[in-house]
């Protein structure tokens, strides 16, 4: 279903074009502020370079005190830099001929402190030589530039430097506000979602949403309006099953009431008959109750009452239940733990899931077989190991095992009963606990099944 949008644009492309203008905007305006600030300090000549000119101009200095002109000649001609000594009217002192390019650009000779510019590529420096004594004036020392030496090699890198960072910041910060206006919306809508997947029915998200937000407003009513069927819909299921509990139940319990009177009369041969009758209506019953308690389970029906209970107490009243399913020739122990536990859970529903693996064990590892458990913590979790010596089941079976109506046939003998319902309502039960289940065969022989449970922070009992 699409949601209709008004105008040319909706509300939030217009933010988001917003957005995206004003942090191009501030980019171009900030890095070229910046860029105007620096540039003088990047086309200023270091510190070593200008310490390397001013000797020059101390050597040129001591040649012509010593009026030494030849070999003022010779030391020009062999520096590093094409250096001159020029008198007031910038001839060469030293007659030496000066290239016509060379003596247009004296015209824009730079001095030495100050910065170069970046349109030439071998400027020229004027170094005035005042402690220089020539008879025709002042003097000056004309140095050019090697391109290698000049800042603006590195200008347009240490730009693109600028540039790089100013747009990182200004993203950032523009990424922030985007983020607080995008992702506190979603982040509401995200926790509605998990809160009415874990079976919350009755959130709401629409009172987080204003109303200036239309677009993210529209879809938190949605959200509520759709969030409301669900919960209207798994009320109606839930009367309805209650409803077909009740409907199946009572004429159950009448025609066990009419077996039962009819039992008085019947024959010693008859009784033979009504007994089997009795099973069929006891299987039958405890089919409704399964179905009826998967579906619970499955559709988030029941409530879980948390509290701090002891590992002990959940052991003691596991096996006081289950020795009165046990025969004489079974046994079942339970590995007591290193220190007792205090863990937080639902002490009555944990106790029946283990039951149902327990039973289900007694039913189909044998007639004598032996059941351990043991329980122990890994990574944070509670895991209680229900191990038996059956036969097992094989290992290709073993991932439908906790599937509904699952009966493994060829290693569970089928005369035992059951409908299969037994370890799916077990791997709901741990679900719904915020746990998990998992079934192996052991190296020596028989199941275990596995449960892991997450431990918050435990206390000693």
């Amino acid at each position: 279903m699409s949601i209709p949008v008004t105008g040319l644009f909706s509300g939030l492309q217009v933010k988001l074009f917003s957005y995206f203008a004003l942090s191009l905007l501030a980019i171009l305006l900030i890095a070229t502020g910046i860029e105007r600030v620096v540039i003088n300090r990047l086309l200023t000549l270091p510190q070593s370079t200008q310490d390397q000119i001013n000797h020059l101009a101390n050597q040129a200095t001591d040649l012509v005190n010593q009026d030494a002109l030849t070999a003022l000649t010779r030391w020009e001609q062999n520096q590093a830099f094409r250096v001159y000594v020029l008198d007031k009217d910038l001839k060469s002192i030293t007659k030496s001929a000066l290239h016509p390019h060379f003596i247009f650009k004296l015209q824009y000779m730079r001095q030495l402190h100050l910065p170069m510019g970046n349109s030439v590529r071998k400027p020229l420096i004027g170094i005035p030589l005042p402690n220089a004594h020539y008879i025709d004036g002042p003097l000056t020392l004309v140095v050019q530039l090697k391109p290698e030496l000049h800042p603006a090699q590195k200008l347009t890198q240490s730009l693109w430097v600028i540039r790089v960072l100013v747009g990182i910041s200004v993203l950032l910060v523009f990424t922030s506000i985007l983020t607080r206006y995008l992702i506190t919306p979603l982040k509401h809508l995200k926790l509605g979602t998990q809160a009415l997947a874990s079976g919350r029915l009755d959130t709401r998200i629409a009172q987080h949403f204003s109303v200036k937000e239309p677009e993210f407003y529209h879809l938190a009513t949605e959200f509520d309006h759709m969030a409301e069927q669900v919960q209207q819909s798994m009320q109606n299921q839930k009367r309805l099953l209650r409803d077909v509990s009740h409907e199946l139940r009572t004429p159950l319990a009448r025609q066990e009431l009419a077996l039962h009177l009819l039992a008085k009369q019947a024959s010693r041969e008859q009784h033979k008959f009504i007994q089997r009758l009795e099973q069929e209506n006891q299987q039958m019953a405890s089919l409704i109750n399964s179905i009826l308690d998967y579906s619970r389970l499955n559709n988030a029906y029941v409530e879980l009452t948390y509290a701090w209970v002891a590992l002990s107490h959940i052991r003691s009243r596991v096996l006081a239940d289950i020795q009165f399913e046990a025969q004489d020739s079974q046994t079942i122990t339970w590995t007591e733990f290193t220190h007792d536990l205090n863990i937080q859970t639902d002490a009555n529903f944990l106790i029946r899931a283990i039951d149902n693996v327990l039973r289900n064990a007694l039913k189909y590892a044998g007639e004598s077989c032996t059941v351990i458990i043991s329980s122990h913590i890994n990574d944070g979790n509670l895991v209680i190991d229900i191990e038996d010596d059956g036969p097992g089941i094989p290992d290709d079976k073993l991932e439908n095992l906790f599937n509904p109506f699952t009966r493994m046939d060829e290693a569970r003998h089928s005369s035992q009963g059951g409908y299969g319902l037994g370890l799916a309502i077990v791997k709901q039960s741990l679900k719904l606990l915020g746990g998990e289940v998992s079934a192996s065969n052991q190296l020596t022989g028989g199941l275990c099944i596995s449960f892991s449970l997450p431990l918050p922070p435990m206390k000693a009992a």
